[in-house]
Parts: C-alpha cells; sequence; structure tokens
C-alpha cells in the first residue's frame, strides 16, 4: 500500500471515529444539549448539568408555563403546585446548583426575551453574595447554555457534540440500572425542574442524634466571606428592572437558612445585602434566629431545607391559614423596617412555641386472664391492669395516631404526657379481655389488623387452628365508643413461613427475584384492599400503616407515601420526638414491647428510659 493511500484510509478512519463519536453524542445526548429525542430521559439530563438540560427541555414545552422560580438548589423546596394554586399561574421551577446571581440575571433575561413570563419568583439567601461568576464554559456540568450567556453556538454545541464518550456510556449504563426511587443520577424532576425529594423524605427523624447519624451529616459550616455584595444586588436589581420594564410580577423571597449556616457569614456582610436587598423590594426573609432553623431536621442537609418549610414559606406569602406555620417564622422586610428584623435575626430566642412532643408509643399483641398462658406475646389482663392504673397515676393521657398527625400538620397541640396504646393482629381477646380495661380507665387504644385473618380461627385456607381474631362488626361498637380504632397491618403480607411455605414474604419486604414493578404493584394492591376493607366496614380509617414484623424499606416507605399514608410504624424499639410541621417525624415510629409478665413499674420505667434517650 502506497503511503498516500494510507494516509487517504487514516484520513478515513479518523473521521468516521469523529462522525459516529458525534453520532453517538447526539442521540443518547447525556447532557440534553440537543434535546433528548430518542431517551427523553430529562431527570437524567438535568441532574448532570441543570443549566443547559432546562433550557433544552423548555424551548419543547415552553407553552406549558408562564411563570418561573430563579435561585439557588434551596429554590427547589419551593412547591410549583402549590404555586400554581396560590396565583393560577403555571410555574416551572428553575433551580440548579449553585447561587450564582450572574447566571440568574442571565437566565431571567433569556426567560423573558423567548417565553411568555407573567411573574418570576427570585430566592436569594446570604450565599448570594458569596458566590458570582463561578461557572466555566470548559466543565459540562456546570456550564451555562450557550443561547442564555450569549456565547457562540458553534462553540457551544460543538462541545457537547464532540464530549468524551464516558459520558454517553455512564447515560446508557445508569438507564439499564434505573428503578422505581431516584438515585444520584436522577434527581430532578423534569414536569416541575424542582428537585425529586421521594426518597429523603423517607428518612426517619424521630431525634436529632439518630437523624444526624442517618444522613451523617456535618452540623456546621467552615466560615464562608460575602464578597460579591455589589454584584449580588446589581444582579438583582436587573432582575427587578427587567420585570418593571416587561410589565412581568416580581417576588423575592429568602429562603430559609440553617443557623449552622447563617452563622457562617460575617454578620456585617449579612446586614449590608439584607439592607441593600431592602432598597429594590419589600421580600419576606427567613432567614437568623426564627422558629425551625434551629433544628436540622427541618433541613436535608446544613443548606437545604425541607419540602415541609417549603410549604411554610408559601403559605406565609399567600397568608394560607390551612397550612400549620410556627410562630415567628419569617418577617416582611421592608426599607423602613430592615434593621429591626435584621436585629430580630440575631437575637437570641426566649419562649416562643413548643415545636416537639416526645410521645412513647407501646405495643401488645395478646392478652390472657390464665396466668400459664402468659407468654412474650402474652399478656395477663390483670397486669394489663395495672399498667393502666400505673399510667393514669403517672399522669398519662392516651392519644390517637389522628392526634400526632394534628399535632404536626396542623400545630394541634398534645396533652403533657401523651402515650399511644396498640395493639397489633387483632385477636378476639383484645375485645373480650382489653377493650373493657381500656374503656375502664379512660384509655383508647388503635388495634392494627391483619385483613385476611379477620374474623377467622384456622390459617387461611390451610385449616391449621389459630388464636381467633375478631371480625370487624365485633370491633364495630368499641369504634363507635370512641375506646378503639382500627388500622392495617397489611391484608396480607403478615405471612408465616411454617405456613405459607415457599415464597413467604418477610414482612412487606422485596423477595428474592421479585422485580421492583411487581414488588409495587403487589404492596400497593395489598395496601388498597386492606383500606377498602376498613372503611367498608368501619368508615373512613386514620392512615397509618403498622409494618408487619416492623420490617421496611425506602422503598416500601416511598410507595406507602404515595398512596397517602401518614404515619408508619415499626417495631424498632424507643420513643419518638414529633416536630411541627416535619410530616417525616411521623415515619418509621419506634414502639415499646410490652411482653407477659411485666410489671406495671418496670413498665413506667422504661417509658422513662426511652423518652430520656431522645432529649
Amino acid at each position: 500500500m502506497s503511503v498516500k493511500k494510507w494516509l487517504l484510509g487514516f484520513l478515513a478512519a479518523l473521521l468516521g471515529g469523529v462522525v459516529l463519536l458525534a453520532a453517538c453524542n447526539v442521540i443518547v445526548d447525556p447532557f440534553g444539549v440537543f434535546g433528548d429525542r430518542f431517551f427523553q430521559w430529562y431527570a437524567y439530563d438535568m441532574t448532570q448539568n441543570p443549566r443547559v438540560a432546562k433550557i433544552a427541555y423548555l424551548d419543547q414545552h415552553y407553552q406549558d408555563y408562564n411563570a418561573y422560580v430563579i435561585g439557588s438548589s434551596k429554590a427547589s423546596s419551593l412547591s410549583v403546585e402549590a404555586l400554581n394554586a396560590y396565583t393560577g399561574d403555571r410555574y416551572y421551577n428553575m433551580t440548579w446548583y449553585g447561587g450564582d446571581l450572574l447566571d440568574e440575571a442571565q437566565l431571567a433575561a433569556y426567560l423573558v426575551e423567548h417565553y411568555q413570563v407573567e411573574h418570576i419568583l427570585l430566592t436569594i439567601d446570604p450565599e448570594s453574595a458569596s458566590l458570582y461568576d463561578q461557572g466555566s464554559q470548559s466543565d459540562l456540568r456546570q456550564a451555562m447554555h450557550g443561547k442564555v450567556c450569549g456565547e457562540s453556538g458553534l462553540l457551544f454545541y460543538g462541545r457537547y457534540l464532540f464530549a468524551n464518550l464516558g459520558y454517553a456510556w455512564d447515560k446508557l449504563v445508569s438507564r439499564l440500572d434505573a428503578g422505581y426511587l431516584p438515585d444520584d443520577s436522577t434527581v430532578y424532576v423534569p414536569e416541575t425542574g424542582v428537585y425529586d425529594k421521594t426518597l429523603r423524605d423517607s428518612s426517619p427523624i424521630q431525634d436529632m442524634a439518630s437523624y444526624l447519624a442517618y444522613e451523617g451529616m456535618a452540623t456546621t459550616l467552615a466560615p464562608a466571606s460575602m464578597d460579591y455584595i455589589d454584584e449580588a444586588i446589581s444582579a438583582i436589581q436587573q432582575i427587578k428592572d427587567l420585570c418593571d420594564q416587561n410589565g412581568i410580577g416580581f417576588t423575592m423571597v429568602g429562603v430559609p437558612v440553617s443557623q449552622a449556616e447563617f452563622s457562617a457569614y460575617p454578620r456585617e456582610g449579612v446586614e449590608e445585602f439584607w439592607t441593600r436587598a431592602a432598597q429594590i423590594d419589600d421580600f419576606y426573609a427567613f432567614w437568623g434566629n426564627n422558629s425551625i432553623n434551629g433544628d436540622l431536621r427541618y433541613f436535608y442537609d446544613v443548606q437545604h431545607f425541607r419540602n415541609n418549610a417549603g410549604a411554610m414559606v408559601l403559605a406565609t406569602l399567600f397568608d394560607d391559614a390551612s397550612v400549620y406555620v410556627p410562630e415567628g417564622f419569617g418577617a416582611l422586610t421592608t426599607a423602613e423596617n430592615v434593621a429591626e428584623v435584621i436585629q430580630a435575626a440575631y437575637a437570641q430566642g426566649e419562649g416562643g412555641e413548643e415545636l416537639t412532643a416526645q410521645v412513647p408509643i407501646l405495643m401488645y399483641h395478646s392478652f390472657t386472664d390464665r396466668e400459664d398462658e402468659v407468654s412474650g406475646t402474652t399478656v395477663l389482663a390483670s397486669d394489663f391492669e395495672a399498667q393502666l392504673q400505673a399510667l393514669r397515676d403517672a399522669g398519662y393521657t392516651s392519644v390517637s395516631y389522628q392526634q400526632l398527625i394534628d399535632f404536626v400538620t396542623q400545630g394541634t397541640d398534645l396533652p403533657d404526657k401523651p402515650v399511644v396504646i396498640t395493639i397489633d393482629d387483632g385477636y378476639r381477646n383484645n375485645l373480650e379481655l382489653a377493650a373493657p380495661l381500656l374503656e375502664q380507665y379512660g384509655f383508647t387504644a388503635n388495634i392494627a389488623v391483619i385483613g385476611v385473618s379477620v374474623g377467622k380461627s384456622t390459617y387461611k385456607d390451610t385449616g391449621q387452628p389459630i388464636t381467633p381474631h375478631f371480625s370487624l362488626e365485633e370491633a364495630l361498637p368499641w369504634v363507635q365508643r370512641g375506646v378503639l380504632t382500627l388500622t392495617t397491618h397489611s391484608y396480607d403480607m403478615h405471612q408465616v413461613a411454617a405456613l405459607d411455605g415457599e415464597g413467604c414474604r418477610q414482612g412487606v419486604l422485596q423477595m428474592e427475584g421479585e422485580s421492583e414493578q411487581a414488588y409495587v404493584a403487589a404492596l400497593t394492591q395489598d395496601y388498597l384492599q386492606a383500606r377498602q376493607q376498613l372503611e367498608e366496614a368501619v368508615g373512613e380509617t386514620c392512615p397509618v400503616y403498622t409494618y408487619p414484623n416492623g420490617l421496611c424499606s425506602p422503598l416500601s416507605e416511598v410507595v406507602l407515601q404515595e398512596l397517602g399514608v401518614q404515619v408508619s410504624v415499626t417495631t424498632q424499639s424507643g420513643a419518638n420526638q414529633l416536630l411541627k410541621g416535619a410530616q417525616q417525624s411521623l415515619y418509621q415510629l419506634r414502639r415499646l414491647t410490652v411482653e407477659g409478665g411485666l410489671t406495671a413499674q418496670a413498665l413506667l420505667e422504661r417509658i422513662e428510659e426511652s423518652l430520656q434517650a431522645i432529649q
């Protein structure tokens, strides 16, 4: 082969490789720059670089929106659905990584020029003055869309057209691994632009220490400078002027900042930024020493407040009394009162509303009036009576799950020493022995029934005798008198290996070899069947799910929450610290097992120890 032919062949191969590289990046489109026409996996694209992927997405769907939330990643916890309900607009949340106001000013200008915009909601916080012009167009994960920042289209698209094939490969692998739950490669909800917090909202937050350990969360931030106050204020003014000049509504919000983050910024910098922002426009500020910022359970991490806190923010903005908002949460800042508001933000809190409640939950199963039948899960009726007497004498008041829900979601206070009495499975002896004693001593209890065993004295279709279970008709009079409430312990996921044989499920956990899709369908069907059974017999029931054998998983939590469950209950030992306004404090509740032979005094001591452990 001649040198000329070899060279032509080499050039042809090189050109072919370049064409294949470009074709792969267009087809797989790992950053969504080209509209992701083939995969349409926008959740992945936005996770890789929301600055470019959201613009590409909106170029296809901009007709669906007429209002925009602009801000750092904190802004993600402002619900688009809630904003739409409050305003009648159609919001899209443009939240992205970092709080660079240069990027946000450029974005606002692009939105107004290219789309229909009726309103812009801009979020700010002290971080807004500590970051400016931080991006790099050469960094594919951080670059602004070329159409937004004014970069040459040839340079911008060329960079993604000939990007490393590793990006496309990662998208293909992630697609194969994608499951029901969001993961690190799919943190956005494309249709609204917000972070997908379903998995984060399944984390247990019953007390601070266990929550911090579970999340591996830091509790401090290194001191941060605020070197870009002039630039940040100028960018805010640009966005405000842009809205005014185009007849566009403008709202600025100082979103919640944890005390841990707030204290990392120099006070003089915060005061200057806050004061100058108030000269531009009035705005609600949720910074500083307010009701929730000192408790990190209102935050996903030190720098990001929970969706529940976001709901409080919007309820404050739109004066929605139906959403619980604690006293002292947020302050309307104006040019006239800014000094006073700042002073209050740095003042040490005194008194105020108590936002937590310590709640022990007792777990019983079966009762007997014969001493020879007392066992690990069977309690002698006379011992139960002594325990009720001791609880009453110690000042405890029984409360229902609905009262716990009302405390968290409405801020309705609980009695001084609340206790929840629960009974699992639904044995007939619960009605014969326990219910009369509960009524006699002025207590109530919740019974979590196994749907498939209701009214049965044999196990399913095996003919195997079991401890008789009451029928719902038998329980109804006790429910009507307010002595008992009934909730579900599953319809048929409380299985027994010795009786169910092979394929027995362990609680609600996914079985070996069971696909995620099949598991979600099975759990959904089981819960809906159990709920329908209870509703048909006793009317509307409290949305509580008591896990069979106490076993649960992040997937079971997410599925049940999507089905409307507001309280989930385990067998993990301990008491619970509920938090007003934080729905997550009602999930994976702990309980204290009351076994046969436990004395009344020992029960009181167990309760006290569990309460001290969460202080």
